[in-house]
């Protein structure tokens, strides 16, 4: 091992003193797929993806997805603090801006998107418990295609029977025809006159194409760009054109093509000074850091004639896309223009900013003479640090009825006053065998509340502090450090070493040593060991492990199960099984199938069934209720059947199942519902506890509205209502919520309000009204400013009782990205 990567494992153990606190999010990150663009997102706990907004038949730069946490520890379940990640663009791929606002005390989770640009977004279920897959159906103008090669352009004259008319527009409005996408630049693109209604016409033309087969295919891509594009059949246009009329190309069976095609008739004086004025605009775009306007005014230019402005317009948008974080939209304008302008003024320019965008051109790889072979030693590093302040207040008015007359009481009380600092960071280190990578997570929460040094607190908790070192042609992957567990019945935090080394073509072995970091029990000496044979890809969709862990406390045998997954992963249907079973207590511990199947007419159906022990079998569970603090003292009073009988009264019976569906109703709206029912069994008498019973069953139906684009290109609306029955009470709830982006995603509005009303089966009545609103401003291209307030007030209407409630909660704070 080398001294860097010595030096990076000691950093990663100096910060495992700190306590250990859980994070919803893993990790987000582009993941090998056949055919498409896929970005995964892994949480640190078992989750059910829900359904997304907009629609995946709808383009879009801003989207929310909603989904359940199924199981997580209660650090996850209880977060307020807010997340977010960012991943870079690559081939082919958009930059994606991620953030996560949990609400503690809502089931149903958001999460938004933000991409560089509008894209076709399939939302689904990953190949296990804890990943959701976003995956990108296709991209928008200006990229290379990932949906397979396109039909080969018909290059004899004989064989150009096909074109596809892309779009039409007026004979005065033809300038500003917008630009071809780069997947169709090896295609002939024209414009032709036309007339319509005795109204001129344009038409933007692509071609050619020997079989209408080969026109339809290519005119089902351009459909995401060029909504109105047809297919022409050659033949039959010269059969209606006037005889004398100069026809783009007759058909094999008239006569040859021309060799050049016509172009718009426009005064080679108008077409310069367009050009020089559009170019003038997206300058001063530009300057002003308007990028999109930049990009707007530039494809104007280059849709033009060829004129004296034409190669500076071709550098600047090569400038703007890569100012925008957009590398291989730079890439690609770059060199056009080397192949258009090989001795233009700015090719010596444009030639360094290929070379320092990792590019070697053609003049660069002639001069080398066999070319230049990549040096993939690379240090990077992305991530992001973030502050916040979370403040609050609380004001209740009772009135109590009681013997002498009515009592009234005010308690006002500041409820917190925290500040929040957090971080997310991953070093990177690449050669051309290996991978190296040095990733911390954490936060520290300060209490500025407290009015005395001893109930003062200031927390230092580390999610993930680790060492990944990854042997490309051996794929041996050695971890060192916080980390989660490697799956199957090996769950939760530890701290210590990871292996996994692949034995045979789709099969692998995960190994794991080291000790709890998240444990529900303060125990003495804890030690954990784990291994697990995992398969992928059998009969192409299916794949699974087996797992044996073993938990020891003083030397005793704290946990030690077994437990196997069952997965099905293909384009559509998803399917997760996991059954986890304690040796020690001969009991199922945990056993949970989901499933989302991704169905025509852009329906979406989900479900969950999950039963297992809260808090998870282990024997060590006995203190708790007994107030010990080592395993074996407790074992020196009691039998081992009687520590067990213990620890099996502390953990509950926790069932749930859940189904939902959704649908797109139409381009802009789509419904959804969802039932869910959930029960946590009884708990009897045991040490300090009291018994507890049974919750009885509670059944959640809830039905959603969202629409999106109402107004505007980017504003997703939520109307919901939720009813609960349960056997001691009934709830109604009614809920909206908005995201808007503004001035290209620069500003977000998120304004919502929540009604609840709710009856037990005392006459109680409570009844809670909540306003809120939050807002976010793209401060640059890595910093961002959010801010939060939410106003509750309430009412709660007794037999003898009637109290009002007022609460404010906020927070504002700052994250920034870096890469």
């Amino acid at each position: 091992m080398s001294k860097r990567i010595v030096w990076i494992v000691g950093a990663a153990l100096a910060l495992l003193a700190q306590a250990a606190a859980a994070q919803t999010i893993e990790s987000l990150d582009w993941v090998e797929a056949s055919g498409t663009s896929v970005a995964r997102l892994t949480f640190s706990a078992s989750v059910r993806f829900l359904r997304q907004a907009p629609s995946p038949a709808t383009a879009t730069d801003l989207a929310q997805l909603s989904f359940q946490i199924v199981a997580a520890d209660e650090q996850v379940t209880g977060q307020t603090v807010e997340e977010g990640k960012r991943l870079g663009a690559a081939a082919g791929r958009p930059r994606i801006d991620l953030v996560y606002v949990p609400v503690p005390k809502v089931a149903t989770k958001l999460l938004t998107l933000r991409f560089s640009e509008k894209v076709l977004l399939q939302v689904r279920q990953g190949p296990g418990a804890r990943t959701i897959d976003l995956v990108f159906k296709s991209r928008m103008a200006g990229d290379l295609s990932a949906e397979g090669a396109l039909p080969e352009p018909a290059e004899a004259p004989q064989d150009r029977r096909f074109a596809v008319v892309l779009q039409s527009t007026l004979a005065d409005q033809g300038a500003q025809m917008p630009r071809i996408p780069a997947e169709f630049q090896n295609y002939d693109v024209y414009t032709q006159p036309s007339e319509r209604a005795g109204v001129k016409r344009v038409d933007l033309v692509l071609g050619f194409f020997k079989t209408q087969q080969d026109a339809q295919a290519v005119r089902q891509r351009a459909l995401e760009r060029f909504p109105q594009a047809a297919v022409l059949s050659l033949a039959e246009a010269a059969a209606k054109a006037a005889p004398a009329a100069a026809a783009p190309v007759a058909a094999a069976s008239v006569a040859a093509a021309p060799s050049v095609q016509p172009q718009i008739e426009t005064a080679v004086s108008d077409v310069d000074g367009q050009g020089e004025a559009l170019l003038a605009k997206g300058r001063s775009a530009f300057a002003e850091r308007r990028f999109q306007d930049a990009i707007d005014a530039t494809n104007q230019a280059l849709m033009l004639p060829p004129n004296p402005s034409s190669p500076a317009a071709q550098e600047l948008i090569g400038q703007t896309w890569e100012a925008m974080s957009q590398p291989d939209k730079a890439r690609a304008e770059y060199q056009l223009y080397l192949k258009l302008y090989p001795q233009g003024e700015a090719t010596g320019r444009i030639t360094q900013r290929l070379a320092s965008l990792g590019v070697a051109t053609a003049a660069t790889a002639k001069a080398d003479g066999a070319g230049l072979k990549a040096d993939k030693k690379r240090l990077s590093a992305t991530g992001s640090v973030s502050q916040y302040y979370y403040g609050g207040q609380t004001k209740t008015d009772s009135l109590v009825n009681i013997a002498t007359g009515i009592d009234q009481s005010t308690l006002t009380r500041t409820n917190q006053s925290v500040l929040v600092s957090s971080w997310d960071a991953t070093g990177r280190y690449e050669t051309d065998d290996s991978v190296t990578k040095l990733v911390m997570r954490g936060s520290r929460s300060d209490n500025l509340a407290s009015e005395s040094a001893i109930s003062s607190t200031t927390q230092g908790l580390v999610s993930a502090a680790y060492v990944d070192y990854r042997h490309l042609p051996s794929r041996l992957d050695v971890r060192v450090g916080r980390q989660s567990a490697i799956g199957g019945s090996l769950f939760g935090l530890f701290d210590g070493v990871s292996m996994a080394l692949p034995v045979a073509e789709n099969y692998k072995v995960d190994a794991m040593l080291g000790v709890p970091a998240n444990t529900l029990v303060s125990a003495p000496q804890q030690a954990l060991a784990g291994v697990m044979l995992e398969a992928d890809n059998l009969f192409e969709h299916w794949g699974g492990n087996v797992s044996l862990v073993e938990q020891t406390t003083e030397g005793i045998s704290d946990r030690r199960a077994i437990g196997t997954e069952l997965r099905y992963f293909g384009e559509s249907l998803s399917m997760y099984a996991q059954l986890d079973y304690d040796i020690n207590f001969n009991a199922i511990n945990a056993f949970t199938v989901q499933g989302s199947f991704q169905g025509p007419y852009d329906t979406t159906v989900t479900m969950l069934l999950d039963d297992r022990k809260a808090p998870s079998l282990q024997l060590s569970d006995a203190l708790i209720s007994q107030g010990g603090a080592s395993l074996s003292s407790l074992l020196q009073a009691n039998s081992m059947a009687a520590v067990q009988g213990f620890a099996l009264a502390t953990a509950a019976e926790a069932r749930q199942a859940m189904v939902s569906l959704s649908r797109a109703l139409s381009s802009k709206w789509q419904g959804s519902m969802d039932l869910r029912y959930s029960e946590v069994g009884a708990l009897p008498a045991v040490g300090n506890f009291q018994a507890q019973p049974a919750t009885g069953a509670q059944y959640n139906v809830s039905f959603q509205l969202t629409g999106s684009n109402l107004y505007s290109s980017r504003d997703i609306n939520g109307f919901n209502v939720s009813f609960i029955t349960s056997s001691t009470m009934n709830g109604t709830q009614l809920a909206y919520n908005n995201l808007t982006g503004f001035m290209d995603n620069k500003i977000s509005l998120e304004p919502s309000i929540r009604y609840y009303t709710q009856t037990d089966n005392a006459q109680t009545k409570i009844s809670r009204i909540s306003p809120g609103l939050r807002v976010s401003y793209k401060l640059s291209e890595r910093a961002n400013l959010m801010a939060e307030g939410i106003y509750e007030t309430s009412q709660t209407d007794g037999l003898t009782n009637h109290e009002t409630g007022e609460s404010v909660f906020f927070y504002l704070g700052y994250r920034y990205d870096f890469q």
